[in-house]
């Protein structure tokens, strides 16, 4: 079951065409995006690097804790369907 909701949340399986992300989230991302280009334009080239390095590992770290969040949750909800149920 774990490797099915893996492939559901890494869009192997598709629940729906597109991600509809809240009106907080976007005001969010709008904030990353201004601040990380501010700080681009202040550093040095090396420098640039050095917080594109940041960035892709916090990308890959949010994509995996995202995606744990997702098969815990779903492993919850199907736990309490079953007791629902018995």
């Amino acid at each position: 079951m774990k490797t099915t909701l893996i492939d559901l949340w890494n869009g192997n399986l598709s629940l729906s065409e597109y991600t509809i992300h809240s009106d907080e989230a976007k005001q969010l991302i709008g904030y990353l995006e201004k601040h990380h280009s501010a700080l681009s334009a202040v550093l040095s080239e090396s420098d640039k690097k050095i917080l594109q390095y940041f960035a892709d590992c916090y990308d890959e770290l949010l994509v995996l804790e995202t995606e744990n969040a997702f098969v815990q949750g779903f492993s919850l909800a199907t736990k309490l369907l079953t007791e629902a149920l018995i």
